[in-house]
């Protein structure tokens, strides 16, 4: 793992780099433009007659002695030109997050991020010291995943070649971290993978297998092959497995000393890995999606949002957890969800919805602050004027590292297609479990801090929501 030291010491330089390959990723183009260009003829013509009688004649000649005519006769040609855009989505896959636990890397403790790489981010239990964080109740035992994966931001896009096969993909990420222990590992601001997709299910969700070979450039230089198994996409959510081989040395100089600390001759060093993750707001196509119209495009969920936030106020007499700036301010704590999706049932009228999340931050007061890994969420949601205003009762079980039952509903209404805002008002009980606060601040609550609480707020939530119709529609589409 990258000492904390050397992340100090140049988090401002990977912020920048990670923001100048973010914005090169971006520019690859989550659609596609096609134009069709036309030239359009219209041609008319025009005939006019006219009758002038014999001199003399009161009336019509009649047929037998036919009037004199004068005919005249027009041609008209028009001709524009006219273009017709068509958009598709440019993508085999866009990505957010990805995390991963891998099992048996080293016989050392491990980095500990527990199933998925995500169950044990901010477990006491498994966070020895970060930074100025000290937590005096952490052990000394070994983790059952000694390293893990971390990417941000992975993409694919089609790789044209063998004479235009498909399935073949060629991407990377704006940042990567493969870590065999908690001393050892690799990290990417750059890196290049190319896959070849093996399909077990084409339809969604897609289950693939899909080996690879990737390089990674700096600040570790390495190679990383092997199979990855995927199983999505759930609106953004993906599960996979992963079997391979990592292998290289870090440019830095903390990383060489790292790498002999651990008993190796050389800053050379390798390790096989397998293991499992998840990854959220992680978009899969096939290479067919990317021959249909972007609106036309498959959805699989009636929400997606990549930030959901409340400010909360609680009904008991909790101190306040914000500092003395915002303490004046009707709200007592907030909530913060980062990567969610929820999914429509198809019973009664198809409003039922069942969701999760990736990381759920909930505070209800200084020290009755919560952390949970996919909790589970169940509700219904019914549309009173369009989609634009929706009323949501919902209710929410978060089983780690924190304990605690939610239970609320939210009047929600879509300002802007990505953006809306609500009021919610509902009902807390559980405890902080072993959720350690201190790794997100520098004063953080007690540990196992119990509550229960009423509580009221208003939210606002960056995502898009849509309708069961809609999605049903979308689904049928794709047959």
């Amino acid at each position: 793992m990258i000492s904390m030291t050397l992340m100090t010491r140049s988090r401002y330089r990977i912020i920048i780099s990670a923001l100048l390959l973010a914005t090169l990723a971006s520019s690859c183009g989550i659609t596609r433009t096609e134009t069709d260009y036309y030239t359009i003829v219209i041609r008319d013509t025009t005939y006019r007659e006219d009758v002038r009688n014999v001199p003399g004649s009161a009336d019509d000649n009649g047929v037998v002695f036919p009037s004199s005519r004068t005919t005249n006769i027009r041609h008209y040609t028009m001709t524009y030109d006219s273009t017709y855009d068509r958009t598709y989505p440019n993508f085999l896959r866009m990505g957010g997050l990805e995390l991963a636990g891998y099992l048996l890397t080293s016989s050392r403790n491990g980095v500990g991020p527990g199933f998925l790489g995500a169950y044990s981010v901010l477990d006491s239990h498994t966070i020895k010291g970060v930074g100025s964080v000290i937590n005096p109740t952490a052990t000394d035992e070994e983790s059952i995943f000694k390293g893990n994966l971390v990417r941000f931001m992975p993409f694919e896009y089609r790789l044209r070649w063998f004479d235009d096969a498909p399935n073949w993909t060629i991407g990377g990420s704006v940042y990567e971290v493969i870590n065999r222990n908690e001393n050892e590992g690799f990290a990417s601001l750059g890196n290049i993978y190319v896959r070849r997709r093996f399909y077990f299910h084409d339809k969604i969700p897609y289950l693939f297998a899909s080996p690879f070979f990737g390089v990674g450039f700096y600040p570790s230089m390495y190679m990383n092959t092997g199979a990855e198994l995927t199983l999505g996409s759930f609106g953004g959510f993906n599960l996979k497995g992963y079997a391979g081989l990592a292998a290289g040395f870090n440019w830095n100089a903390e990383g060489r000393k790292a790498a002999i600390e651990a008993g190796k001759p050389t800053a050379l060093f390798g390790f096989p890995y397998f293991g499992f993750g998840v990854s959220t707001l992680d978009f899969v196509n096939k290479v067919e999606e990317t021959e249909r119209e972007w609106k036309d495009y498959v959805h699989s969920s009636i929400e997606v949002s990549i930030l959901d936030g409340q400010l909360l106020a609680s009904f008991a007499d909790y101190t306040n957890a914000f500092d003395t700036v915002l303490s004046s301010l009707p709200f007592t704590g907030g909530s913060v969800r980062f990567g969610t999706a929820h999914y429509p049932l198809p019973v009664l009228d198809s409003n039922f919805f069942v969701g999760t999340t990736l990381f759920n931050f909930m505070a209800l007061g200084f020290e009755q602050s919560t952390f949970s890994v996919l909790p589970v969420r169940v509700g219904y949601r019914r549309h009173l004027i369009a989609e634009d205003l929706s009323l949501e009762p919902f209710m929410e079980f978060n089983y780690y590292p924190s304990q605690y039952f939610n239970l609320g509903t939210r009047l929600r209404l879509k300002a802007y297609s990505d953006f809306s805002i609500g009021v919610v008002v509902g009902y807390a009980v559980g405890s902080s479990g072993a959720y350690l606060p201190n790794a997100l601040f520098s004063e953080g609550s007690p540990l196992g801090s119990d509550f229960s609480t009423g509580y009221a707020g208003v939210s606002f939530t960056f995502g898009r929501i849509f309708t069961p119709d809609f999605i049903w529609k979308s689904k049928a589409s794709e047959q």
